[in-house]
């Protein structure tokens, strides 16, 4: 028997209709998606975490100051990241102390320059773990942020606290630095180095770096912040008396 002839038009018509019915198949069973996100439609961007009331972030109530949050990094007196921190871009404080920080920065704008935080908001488990820290044999940051101290002293001498005021959310370490570069004044000494070299009127520090301390001091003091003379980096806003230490992660 002979196979009967199709013409190109016959065998068009077929080809068309073997991929309509294998499409109709194939459809039977998909499930239909979304089309990724394209240039035209970008995919929704990742929020900030809620925040307990009464809190706010720094970069929200002040956006040029900037933020190296050091305890979410190994760049700190631990040598590790600290429990309850996760960003380094993030800080968190009381509403109104982030408010009068704000009212900092604005200040210090005008003369070129501008703020650069390294904690604000600390959690309680931050605190724990410092405490656990300082039971440990561990010493490998001793000569950077402890050299003349054991680990029991700098709880006694004042440098770590076993209930810190940065738990309520009003207390902030910070400095100084030059809008146009970032870079730091030089205020004489490192953050969180425990020695008489942090105190604010620490001997053997130049006249340019003790007027630099006694800017920071001078424009933070003016905003309502109330210094620590242990260390110079350190400034507390007054908060009401019954407001209550907090835990919740820094992120």
């Amino acid at each position: 028997m002979i196979a009967p002839r199709h013409t190109p038009r016959t065998l068009v018509s077929l080809v068309s209709g073997m991929l309509a019915a294998a499409l109709l198949v194939g459809c039977a069973g998909a499930t239909l998606e979304a089309p990724a996100p394209t240039a035209e439609s970008p995919a929704p961007s990742v929020e900030a975490a809620a925040l307990p009331e009464g809190f706010s972030y720094i970069s929200e109530v002040a956006p040029d100051v900037v933020i190296d949050a050091r305890y979410a990094t190994s760049n700190n007196f631990t040598g590790a990241v600290v429990e309850g921190y996760s960003d380094p871009d993030v800080a968190i404080l009381r509403t109104e102390a982030a408010e009068a920080l704000a009212a900092v920065q604005g200040e210090l704008v005008g003369q070129g320059l501008g703020l650069l935080v390294w904690d604000a908001f600390r959690p309680t488990r931050a605190v724990d773990d410092f405490v656990a820290w300082s039971a440990t044999p561990d010493d490998t940051t001793k000569g950077d942020y402890y050299p003349d101290h054991e680990k029991p002293e700098l709880f006694e001498l004042g440098y770590i606290a076993l209930e810190s005021r940065h738990t309520l959310g009003g207390t902030v370490d910070l400095t100084i630095i030059e809008a146009d570069t970032g870079e730091p004044l030089d205020m004489g000494g490192p953050f969180d180095f425990f020695g008489e070299l942090s105190h604010f009127d620490a001997a053997g520090i130049t006249a340019e770096q003790q007027a630099n301390r006694a800017l920071l001091r001078t424009v933070m003091q003016a905003h309502g912040f109330e210094p620590y003379p242990l260390e110079w980096w350190h400034f507390t806003y007054p908060l009401p008396a019954d407001t209550k230490p907090a835990d919740f992660a820094v992120r």
